[in-house]
């Protein structure tokens, strides 16, 4: 994630990345830019309604069980049951969304969803209308056990506040726990699935930009689109063949050049040294309007959403960038594991832009990390990997700070000067092949580590991750 500034100081909504460390007409150039866009969504789209086909083949076969849907089942919670795939289509102007959600089998009848900025108009499923309630936010759907079947939800809902989401400001941010709000959902870190998406109902004059598809599983907040009078730019294109592109807004056109440019080479390095990029063939940026206190991004992939006063800030295209292969590409077990996600980016960050850009760029990133260690031990000091954190205040003061981000990423440059940097990107790597598309938890990679290089980094862990203070001297 990025960062969000109310003062001088740095706080952290999505934040703070730099710790990890106007209205022209469009040119004709960007305008058939953004015709092409829209024209890949459209032929997305044609895609999708072709897996919508092969998902009427699941559910007739669903159907073919008899009476498992006859009589309706009653509603009933089963928030535990496996979201496999979504596919969601999103009015704007009518602020009404269409849900199609694909579950697993389950060994307890019924599904639940969060849904608690949602009106929910019907649910159906392969046989017909299905019984559900709606109880403290939380959608209940009678649905039997033993199918794997899609389920309709119709629904509506509201504009929300910044970053809790659908804001009037044109984009959805849903971090941590606010995919509810949008679309019926799993929130959990944990959770993942895969998912299409197409908007409409957008402002004239406007392009929605969201990505299609997200081929691999993925985490509820991951899932995002803005809206706005956006300047589409290829940025670079990788050794695997992924475009790096990028989509700012008029009178910030250089600032976004200048942010992107080194964008391709490390993103070239990332795929090169962890893995294939998991995300699709294209990948980049969105400058997107948030409040003038904000600052920083989000890692939306394969669009990563950025603030326009940090779009001309390579720091938080690179970190952004990373969540690719960690935070997205491998989600977090849970929310205490926060560290794997925003620690081991801050450390992928700085490495990258010493690998694929020079040492004086990755000194500079440390020096920015020493210096935000200090303030945080002085003034917001929180234990980086903590226990289960059962009081939910906590729990966000926890994922709002800075001390997973900071204290990771020096964790990681200790295990580095313990093995070697070149090891640690050899153990990353196989960690990132080990658990691509699944959940995993920071002591999964603390034992990779162990297993692949015989050095046991405990003693680093709990010195950097498990307690307040720094050990640097």
């Amino acid at each position: 994630m990025g960062r969000r500034r109310t003062d001088p100081l740095v706080v952290a909504l999505a934040v703070v990345v730099a710790g990890c460390g106007g209205g022209d007409d469009a040119s004709t150039d960007a305008a058939a830019e953004d015709n092409a866009v829209e024209s890949s969504f459209d032929e997305t789209a044609a895609d999708a309604d072709a897996d919508a086909g092969a998902g009427a083949d699941t559910e007739a076969d669903a159907g073919d069980a008899g009476d498992v849907w006859d009589p309706p089942l009653p509603p009933t919670e089963n928030l535990a049951r496996d979201i496999l795939h979504v596919d969601l289509r999103i009015d704007q102007a009518a602020l009404a969304g269409t849900a199609a959600i694909l579950v697993a089998p389950s060994s307890t009848p019924g599904v639940s969803f969060e849904a608690g900025g949602l009106t929910v108009r019907s649910v159906t499923g392969p046989a017909g209308p299905l019984e559900f309630a709606v109880v403290d936010g939380r959608l209940d759907v009678g649905f039997p056990a033993a199918v794997e079947a899609t389920l309709v939800v119709e629904y509506d809902f509201l504009y929300q506040r910044d970053f809790e989401g659908l804001s009037r400001r044109g984009q959805v941010v849903t971090w941590p726990d606010h995919c509810g709000n949008v679309f019926p959902c799993h929130s959990h870190p944990a959770e993942g699935q895969t998912f299409t998406l197409e908007v409409v109902g957008v402002p004239a004059g406007e392009t929605a930009v969201y990505p299609p598809e997200i081929p691999a599983d993925a985490p509820a907040y991951q899932l995002s689109w803005a809206t706005g009078q956006f300047i589409y730019q290829e940025v670079g294109t990788t050794t695997a063949g992924t475009r790096i592109v990028v989509w700012t807004v008029a009178g910030r056109e250089a600032a976004a050049a200048e942010g992107m440019a080194d964008v391709p080479a490390v993103f070239d390095w990332y795929e090169r040294t962890l893995g294939p990029y998991p995300f699709g063939d294209v990948a980049g940026a969105v400058a997107v309007s948030w409040p003038p206190t904000a600052y920083g991004g989000i890692e939306h992939h394969p669009y990563w959403h950025v603030t326009r006063g940090a779009v001309g800030d390579r720091l938080v295209h690179v970190h952004e960038a990373a969540h690719g292969w960690f935070g997205d590409g491998v989600r977090i077990e849970r929310w205490e594991d926060l560290v794997l996600s925003e620690g081991t980016v801050c450390y992928l960050a700085a490495r990258a832009l010493g690998q694929a850009v020079d040492a004086g760029a990755e000194a500079e990133v440390w020096a920015d990390y020493e210096a935000e260690l200090a303030a945080i031990v002085a003034s917001s000091d929180r234990v980086a990997w903590p226990d289960t954190l059962t009081d939910p205040a906590e729990l966000e003061a926890f994922l709002f700070s800075r001390a997973p981000y900071i204290k990771g990423a020096l964790f990681y440059r200790a295990v580095a000067g313990e093995i070697g940097a070149a090891e640690l990107d050899r153990v990353l790597a196989a960690f990132f092949a080990t658990y691509v598309g699944r959940a995993a938890g920071m002591q999964d990679l603390l034992d990779l580590l162990a297993a692949e290089t015989g050095f046991d980094p405990t003693a680093l862990a709990d010195a950097w991750l498990r307690r307040l203070g720094s050990p640097a001297p």
